[in-house]
């Protein structure tokens, strides 16, 4: 049932009664110039669009049910993501509270150190760069997927429920020891150099991660399943479980001499131990499952990848532009 709910929200996450542009540059001729007013001005079930800028975008608190989108995020660093490979960077704490159920953000980038705060329920957040995602309430039906995380998903101070967390790499851990579940945490990419268990949860499903430090493991708690996971901690395989697991024979550019993209380096390699060695036969990691990570963050709707367009046309041949655009995936 939950996995028929993601493939549901993100299929429909970009329907919406009115379309508003944000941009802060002068020189644009966008609807806003803030995310804050746009979101004081937006009815119910829009969608705002925050547009690549060299600027930075303060935060918002959201209270109504909106759609916002940004372009990506490490545009400059994988082939065919957007024509203008600038992002949209939030520079300080997007708060989703009362009435904002519902919501959805995807395609942003926050800046290091910044929150996205969720205190209430019925959110998605998908496919963007994030420091540190911090539930302040009882929330439930909450699904994080697609999301590069520079530091923790952090359910310490609320009860989270009917969630899932999936296909995210995330260089923090998952703390959600305040779990009434069911809870997914699936085909996610792990590590922390500040927590022990990078995975720590209750009543989990935990399956299909790759952890990626030798002396973390994944914490056994109340209600837990944990099956399928490939760790380079010390342990004993059980349960489709594999330990002991040398990274260097996982990941495309573990050690980074290949110099691929900050995310595309955590793609699995050819004979990669991981391929095929999840539940049901799937890849393990953030690029295995129904819903694989797509790189840069890019959203789900037709996108300018490429744009050869002249800085002068005369009258008699016009002005003759060229465009590649894809569809969204």
């Amino acid at each position: 049932m939950l996995l028929m709910v993601l493939s549901a929200l993100l299929c429909n996450s970009l329907t919406a009664q009115h379309l508003h542009r944000v941009n802060n540059n002068t020189d644009f001729d966008a609807d806003f110039t803030t995310l804050q007013a746009a979101v004081t001005a937006a009815s119910d079930n829009d969608t705002i669009y925050v547009e690549g800028s060299a600027m930075e975008y303060e935060g918002a608190t959201i209270n109504k049910p909106l759609t916002i989108v940004g372009p990506g995020f490490f545009l400059s660093e994988n082939p065919e993501t957007q024509a203008n490979n600038t992002s949209a960077t939030i520079d300080s704490e997007i708060i989703f509270t009362s009435g904002s159920e519902g919501s959805t953000i995807m395609g942003c980038e926050f800046e290091f150190g910044t929150y996205l705060t969720i205190s209430v329920s019925d959110i998605s957040v998908i496919r963007n760069i994030l420091y540190q995602v911090e539930f302040t309430d009882n929330s439930n039906n909450i699904v994080i997927t697609q999301n590069y995380i520079d530091g923790h998903i952090n359910a310490g101070l609320g009860d989270i429920s009917n969630t899932i967390i999936s296909n995210n790499i995330i260089k923090g851990a998952i703390y959600a020891q305040s779990t009434s579940g069911p809870l997914i945490v699936s085909s996610n990419v792990c590590w922390t150099t500040s927590w022990t268990y990078p995975i720590d949860c209750h009543n989990a499903s935990i399956q299909n991660n790759i952890l990626i430090n030798d002396y973390s493991n994944i914490r056994t708690n109340t209600g837990n399943t944990i099956s399928y996971n490939i760790l380079a901690s010390d342990g004993t395989d059980v349960n489709g479980n594999q330990f002991n697991v040398d990274m260097n024979l996982v990941f495309a550019d573990f050690d980074g001499s290949l110099e691929l993209s900050t995310d595309g380096k955590w793609d699995l390699k050819d004979g990669s131990p991981a391929l095929d060695a999840g539940s049901g036969g799937v890849d393990c990691g953030a690029f295995g499952g129904s819903t694989p990570y797509i790189l840069s963050g890019v959203p789900n709707l037709p996108h300018i990848y490429e744009a050869d367009v002249p800085a002068s046309a005369t009258s008699d041949s016009g002005l003759q532009v060229s465009i590649k655009v894809k569809s969204g995936e």
